[in-house]
């Protein structure tokens, strides 16, 4: 496979999978409003912009109308909703070869339906719903993907970026709700009953939890759901586990002295989930936990592209 397809894919997947993240935190911190006063209310928008990779407002009482138009909606804000959803559309756009008619059509219809909205028109009515809309539609995507194109190199370098995204943008959110306040980081009030259940719902995750734990809310054991749970596909461990398949699936399309770095640093980091307990991670603190998978998610993006996207002539010669 060319690099340059590669690397369209990953990054459609990676965007597309951003987009999705964004859409749930949206549309549960609008609907908490219902339930929440303003202080409540104010601390939960700082947790979900810095959920999603956003700056802190100057003004952490600003307006929620302003603040869902800038991280939703803003083409000149990089991180927003519509620009990760735009750049997932031209990524699929330079691989339309490789991709299925199905599967352009969709996302090039959902980004001409969301672009085309009035913003003023999604305040004034339910916009909670515009973010349930849009999250459906990039679900909708991913079953197209699964059923309609070929599972092969290309579908693996998909999986490999939704699922890469997806543990560096759950451990992310978890750091926002279970780690102590940092010398160098931003502080968030201790978080209430009411924001465990949000970060549950953040997820897609509260009917999942109650299963497992019935529904005593502990935030001990929402920690361990989303961080160790084998088989929730929004917990860190899930997402590890199926980078690693989808890397171990693409490995044999490289030399294996420029390979071998990609699975070490994937083997270390699905050991490093698989085999730690929630004993040891409080003993050794939760924030250094998370900040080392957020590092080692970085290091295997890092080796991603110097083996399969963006190595030189030289490489291939002396392999």
């Amino acid at each position: 496979m060319l690099s340059r397809v590669a690397d369209s894919l990953y990054w459609m997947a990676r965007y597309a999978e951003r987009a999705e993240h964004g859409a749930r935190l949206m549309r549960v911190r609008l609907e908490a409003m219902i339930e929440q006063g303003e202080l409540e209310s104010s601390e939960g928008w700082r947790r979900t912009l810095y959920g999603m990779s956003d700056a802190d407002p100057e003004d952490p009482a600003a307006d929620p109308r302003d603040i869902t138009f800038r991280v939703a909606f803003d083409r000149t804000n990089p991180s927003s909703i519509m620009s990760s959803l735009a750049a997932a559309r031209d990524n699929a756009r330079q691989v339309r070869e490789q991709i299925s008619s199905e599967m352009w059509e969709h996302i090039n219809r959902q980004y001409l339906r969301i672009s085309q909205l009035d913003y003023d028109w999604i305040w004034s009515g339910n916009p909670a719903q515009t973010f349930i809309d849009i999250g459906d539609g990039i679900w909708m995507l991913q079953g197209i993907t699964q059923s309609t194109m070929r599972h092969g190199e290309g579908f693996d370098f998909i999986d490999l970026g939704t699922y890469l995204e997806r543990a560096q943008l759950v451990a992310r959110l978890l750091d926002v709700y279970l780690s102590p306040p940092q010398d160098d980081g931003p502080k968030f009030a201790q978080p209430g009953y009411f924001d465990w259940i949000s970060l549950l719902k953040s997820v897609t995750g509260f009917e999942a939890y109650c299963k497992v734990y019935t529904a005593q809310v502990s935030p001990r054991k929402i920690a361990e759901f989303l961080i160790f749970d084998p088989e929730f596909p929004h917990s860190v461990r899930f997402a590890v586990d199926k980078l690693q398949s989808a890397l171990q699936q693409i490995a044999p399309g490289a030399p294996q002295i420029r390979r071998a770095a990609c699975a070490r640093m994937a083997g270390r980091l699905k050991a490093f989930v698989d085999f730690g307990s929630m004993d040891e991670v409080v003993a050794t603190g939760i924030q250094p936990f998370l900040a080392s998978v957020l590092k080692q998610c970085e290091a295997i993006h890092e080796a991603v592209y110097k083996t399969y996207i963006s190595y030189g002539l030289e490489d291939v010669i002396s392999a």
